[in-house]
Order: C-alpha cells, then structure tokens, then sequence
C-alpha cells in the first residue's frame, strides 16, 4: 500500500530552486556587509595606531631634544648663567647692586595701609572660610 502513495509537493521543483538561490544570495550579502564593517573597523584601527606612532615618535624627539638641554646646564658656564639670573649672584671681585625706585604716592599708602593693618584681622591656619572673609575685606573689598 505504501507504494501506491505519492507525495505532492505545492512548489515546484523550480520554484524550490530558486529560493534555494535566494536565501543562498542573502546570506552571501549579509556576510559580505559584516565582512565591510570589520574592514573599515581595522582600517580605522590602523590609522589610529599610525598617527599614535607620529605622536610617540614626536613626544620621544622632544625628550631627546630636553635631555639634551637638561645635559647642557650641568657645564660650568650654564650653571653661573643660571645662578646670576635666578639668584642674582656674582663671582671674583664683581658686587652685587640693587637699585630702589620709591614712588611718592606709593610711600603714602603704605603709610595708610600700616596704620590700616592693625585693624586687620589675622588669618588662621585651621579656619578657611574666615581666612577667605578676612582676605575678603582686606584685599579685595577695600581696592
């Protein structure tokens, strides 16, 4: 009995292959549009990690080029340029002089800010908010 039973199919043998071909295509798309995006993800990945390069290799130049001038200012003659700038300091028989400019007007108000500044308030290490209101009144307030 078995025999004598035959399945039919409501597609036809055509129709199956072509949407055989179909899914097949979509699948070869979707593959070829995920292929793209891990591409262009290591391509951009790739220009992240040259242009880091450029930067490590300009950042290496500048510590050579500040090495280099760090080796510089242990010689003899940087130092003592070094020491007459910062410290005004001289060598041998050379004086050191300084020269005041006094300023009439300035003298007058630093005679009104002595007289001015019994009357202030001193700042104390343990109350911030006060130290603030005391440089507060005294610097800012009365300028």
């Amino acid at each position: 009995m078995d025999d004598n039973i035959k399945i039919v199919s409501r597609l036809s043998r055509k129709a199956k292959i072509n949407i055989t071909i179909v899914i097949f295509l979509i699948f070869i798309v979707l593959t070829v549009l995920v292929s793209i995006n891990q591409v262009r993800i290591i391509v951009e990945n790739r220009e992240k990690l040259i242009e880091l390069g450029e930067k490590l290799n300009w950042y290496r130049n500048q510590n050579i080029d500040l090495l280099a001038l760090e080796k510089s200012l242990y010689g003899d003659d940087a130092l003592e340029l070094e020491a007459r700038k910062q410290f005004n300091m001289t060598t041998g028989d050379e004086t050191n002089v300084s020269v005041v400019v006094r300023d009439e007007k300035a003298d007058s108000e630093v005679e009104d800010s002595s007289s001015a500044s019994s009357a202030k308030e001193v700042y104390s290490s343990a109350d911030l908010w006060g130290n603030i209101k005391i440089f507060y009144n005294n610097e800012i307030k009365n300028d």
